[in-house]
């Protein structure tokens, strides 16, 4: 096989048995062939996956291929490949597309897995709209009975403003009529301020005649009696003038104030009927334009009735929004219950399956760690199933990387059984750096030893050095593991076969 970096959307091929794939060329010629058609081949060689997944289980997003299922035996270091068992991509890899593949590999319903990852985005669109949602409406209003309510009130106010637009009548004059029920409304507010006045100096009259009394001469004479003096002829005299002068001048007095009183009440039976007359007049205007307005006063509540039209359009839209969310949320919850539920019938249904797994990651653990602790545990929970690989003492960086060997050791081995596998397994150095030295024997040997038996290669990547003082088992044949393997720039140069140009 060959890709240049010129031709990057294909590969040319050379091969005896290439039944399936599709290609592109003359007959006895290198044959050419997609990237596309180059993987669906390979899934079906190595994974049995479907050359065409049309009609098949596979037809669906999120089913396993060539490019999910391959990197778990050539992890990269770039990928972040050794930072867990259960991702050959730490941080690209999402939870979904590891749980699909890994069950696919180890032989579970990887359609189970899959329907995990979309519930999972379901509930990832519930969120990102409950969000939107959520923006889009006021603070108090954080439910459906909340937003129910506050339509309700909505809507009371619009029926109310449609009420008052339907009976409201245009009048034809209603700026002038509205002018003279003001014009009548200020002679109401001036007579009646007159009038105010007008009887309050009635008032001052009526307490100004009671209070005015003639001289009484007698009362004087029996005053000056009592003081023992008894008052001469000519002053009893001057005395009667004076009453006399006294009483002419009160007596013009009374009909001067008579006078006005007369005069003041006159007034205020006249502005009685003017007040009268201009009331109801005004009554008259104000009875005329009860329920009736200028166009410009029509054009207001016209609008108000349009706002409170929208508030309750606005609410109603929200209402149904926060209902929808509530469904999905109780339907989520649900579906979610009934996915546990599947994923443990189904792991109990696959106990066979499962036990081999745990036996094939717990058989490399115990050669490595004879005297710890180690299990594989393949677990149902409400986010899908777990595969958790565990040695005593895996707070250690040699050890971490050791769980991820022994998963990977037993993945080759499953899968090389069930559907025939890559026929390699690759490590890099970076996998075994925090690991002992006996360790990293122990181990390539454990690979050697499973290559050997399935028919396949276990390749690591070390320095040569590294490699010749690794402390391996006298019956391991450590020099006739290492590949004479150079890499050049001559015609017929490359690396593993592979040809780079």
């Amino acid at each position: 096989m060959e890709r240049k970096v010129s031709d990057h959307k294909f590969v040319s091929i050379r091969g005896d048995d290439l039944r399936g794939l599709e290609t592109e060329g003359r007959l006895f010629e290198d044959q050419r062939a997609t990237i596309d058609s180059w993987c669906r081949w390979l899934g079906n060689v190595i994974f049995k996956l479907p050359l065409k997944p049309e009609g098949t289980a596979f037809d669906v997003t999120h089913a396993p291929t060539f490019r999910s299922l391959f990197p778990y035996f050539a992890r990269r270091r770039d990928d972040v490949g050794f930072q867990s068992p259960q991702k050959f991509a730490h941080s690209a890899q999402s939870e979904g597309s590891a749980q699909i593949a890994l069950s696919y590999l180890l032989g579970l319903d990887w359609l189970l897995a899959r329907d995990f990852e979309l519930e999972r985005e379901e509930k990832r669109n519930l969120n990102a709209r409950r969000k939107q949602v959520k923006a889009r409406r006021a603070e108090n209003l954080d439910s459906s009975s909340a937003i129910l309510s506050a339509m309700a009130v909505a809507a009371h106010q619009a029926n109310v403003q449609r009420e008052r637009v339907a009976s409201f009548q245009v009048a034809e004059h209603y700026e002038e009529m509205v002018r003279d029920a003001s014009a009548y409304k200020n002679q109401l507010e001036k007579l009646s301020v007159e009038a105010t006045s007008l009887r309050s100096s009635l008032a001052f009259i009526e307490e100004s005649l009671e209070a005015e009394q003639p001289a009484d001469i007698e009362a004087i004479e029996e005053l000056y009696l009592a003081a023992g003096t008894q008052l001469p002829g000519s002053v009893v005299k001057t005395f009667n003038e004076i009453a006399a002068f006294h009483q002419s001048v009160a007596e013009n007095r009374r009909h001067h104030l008579s006078s006005q009183m007369g005069s003041i009440r006159r007034r205020l039976a006249t502005i009685t009927a003017e007040m009268e007359t201009a009331r109801n007049s005004r009554d008259d205007i104000l009875r005329d334009l009860r329920g009736k307005g200028a166009f410009s006063d029509l054009a207001k509540i016209q609008q108000v009735l349009a706002q409170r039209e929208e508030e309750h359009a606005k609410l109603q839209t929200q209402y149904k929004d926060a209902l929808e969310i509530e469904r999905g949320s109780s339907a989520s919850r649900i579906n979610e219950s009934h996915l546990l539920d599947r994923l443990q019938k189904d792991l109990i249904t696959r106990e066979a399956v499962v036990s081999e797994a745990v036996l094939a990651v717990v058989k490399a653990e115990k050669a490595l760690y004879g005297d710890r602790q180690a299990s594989f545990e393949i677990s149902a929970t409400k986010n899908g199933p777990v595969f958790k690989v565990t040695i005593e003492g895996d707070g250690s960086g040699g050890i971490s990387n050791m769980e991820i060997f022994c998963f990977d050791y037993a993945l080759y081995a499953l899968t090389t059984a069930r559907f025939g596998g890559p026929g390699m397994l690759i490590h890099d150095s970076h996998l075994f750096d925090p690991v002992d030295s006996r360790q990293i024997a122990t181990a390539i040997q454990l690979g050697s030893d499973l290559a050997d038996q399935v028919g396949g290669q276990y390749i690591v990547m070390l320095n040569s050095d590294f490699y010749d003082r690794l402390p391996f088992d006298q019956s391991f044949d450590a020099a006739s593991k290492v590949l004479d393997v150079r890499l050049d720039d001559t015609e017929t140069g490359g690396l593993f076969g592979f040809r780079f140009g």
